[in-house]
């Protein structure tokens, strides 16, 4: 096995017994990971993909402290939500390559789309179906992006089909709470080293889409999942992501109040500043700040202050442009006014 082939099996994971195997104590997980820790030996990796090795280390690694955590709390082991949903009665089932999926409730009605959650004989999975077939090709485009991306602050898609003329998208679930769940928690804003992680993620998975042409283009609230337990945040609703946005004939499908960038309209240059710009309205909505006047609390400290103000500039010319260069500075500021972190669990 290589780092790429390990790298595929674990974003399959979705918890650590679907990876480690059902151990039974700290110790025998802590022999199933060092299995893989010598493959990230300098020597061994030095012809590997930089960014993969580094991806992949920060995955095991979170998945096995997951799994120490979870065996500390005697849930390692324990039945998944499947047996749940089939206690009840499903609104609709479809099948696909001999496999029934069953589906339990609608979720979600977003813009171009219902989301369906339910199960297949061992899994949880979702369902995105266009409401209407004339934005059939919204869904394609997601699907076309997600199957060919892999990331772990994406989701992961399954097939796509076709029901009753709709394009679909099977895809698994994704762990975590939406932001609009967290913000319901934490209504003065979450403390700020905990949005410093959030956003060196969400610069992970933009900087990700950016360097594959890809502009996300839909930035906001209802689209980000935060995973308290291991500390990923995930990004939906690609629908409307541009591809190949480097082109000239490229251009943005939607406009979002507040979290979209000003100048962004059907004609625009679609330029990867204009995803930066949504990132930073996010994190000022994290902090417990006015979206609307860009204030954030007087308690934040001024280098984490000046560090978002700049990603909301009005002028495109005056905004970062790069999601890996603000990755970087954005972890030297996080080290300079909180220390050096170790996971620190948000409550």
């Amino acid at each position: 096995m290589n780092i790429k082939e390990l790298y595929e099996k674990l974003l399959q994971a979705k918890r650590p017994i679907d990876f480690f195997g059902n151990v039974s104590s700290k110790n025998d997980l802590h022999v199933e990971f060092m299995k893989y820790v010598p493959m990230f030996d300098p020597e061994f990796a030095q012809h590997e993909d930089e960014y993969i090795t580094g991806q992949t280390l920060s995955i095991l690694n979170k998945l096995y402290e997951l799994g120490l955590d979870e065996i500390k709390h005697g849930i390692y082991s324990k039945v998944n939500p499947v047996s749940f949903f089939k206690s009840t009665t499903p609104i609709f089932e479809i099948t696909v390559n001999d496999q029934l999926y069953q589906f339990y409730w609608c979720i979600c009605v977003g813009e171009v789309a219902y989301i369906f959650k339910g199960a297949s004989e061992n899994d949880v999975v979702y369902l995105k179906m266009a409401i209407n077939p004339d934005d059939n090709d919204l869904i394609d485009c997601e699907y076309d992006v997600l199957s060919t991306l892999r990331h772990q602050s994406l989701p992961y898609v399954e097939q796509e089909i076709k029901i009753n003329d709709s394009n679909s998208i099977l895809m698994r679930e994704v762990k975590g709470i939406s932001m609009p769940e967290l913000m319901k928690e934490y209504q003065d804003g979450v403390p700020a080293e905990h949005v410093m992680w959030m956003l060196e993620r969400m610069f992970s998975v933009v900087g990700y889409l950016h360097s594959n042409f890809v502009v996300h283009g839909n930035i906001k609230p209802e689209n980000i999942i935060i995973n308290k337990a291991n500390h990923n945040v995930s990004l939906l609703g690609l629908s409307f992501c541009i591809k190949s946005a480097n082109t000239p004939d490229a251009h943005y499908k939607i406009v979002n109040d507040f979290y979209t960038a000003p100048e962004v309209n059907k004609t625009a240059r679609v330029l990867p500043s204009s995803d930066i710009y949504s990132i930073g309205k996010v994190a000022i909505k994290l902090l417990g700040g006015n979206i609307e006047t860009n204030e954030i609390p007087r308690s934040i400290d001024s280098r984490v202050e000046e560090f978002i103000k700049k990603m909301v500039s009005i002028n495109p010319e005056d905004r970062p442009n790069d999601a890996w260069e603000l990755w970087t500075e954005l972890r030297k500021i996080r080290t300079d006014v909180f220390g050096n972190q170790r996971f620190k669990t948000l409550n």
